[in-house]
């Protein structure tokens, strides 16, 4: 019967031990306040991820029905031949293609595996 008082004093005293003392009073209500920030400013960053995602869906549309135009399209522009305006086109569609992929296609790899969590 001793040895149960004196574990349950023995625990007593090291539980005592184990609090923990806050750094400051408001601490509890500061991290709180910084995870509801990061939250509101996590779903910014996936509403703007989304709407990159969705320009570049746009702007790659709006790119080939213009190569098609120009394609079809006869007429020279400030006395350039239209092929040349063509090859001018395309080379910089290409290019702002491949840019903007590889931007958009990290956070749609990401946007992908947060769905599935």
């Amino acid at each position: 019967m001793q040895d149960i008082n004196n574990n349950d004093r023995l625990l007593s005293q090291l539980m005592q031990k184990s609090r923990l003392e806050m750094p400051f009073s408001d601490f509890e209500e500061t991290v709180m306040l910084r995870i509801q920030k990061e939250s509101s400013l996590e779903k910014l960053v996936m509403r703007d991820r989304k709407l990159s995602f969705f320009f570049f869906i746009a702007g790659t549309c709006l790119g080939l029905i213009l190569n098609t135009i120009l394609q079809k399209s006869r007429y020279t522009l400030l006395n350039i031949p239209s092929d040349t305006t063509l090859l001018i086109f395309q080379a910089g569609f290409v290019l702002l293609f491949i840019v903007q992929f590889d931007r958009n296609f990290p956070f749609l790899k990401q946007w992908k595996n947060q769905k599935r969590i």
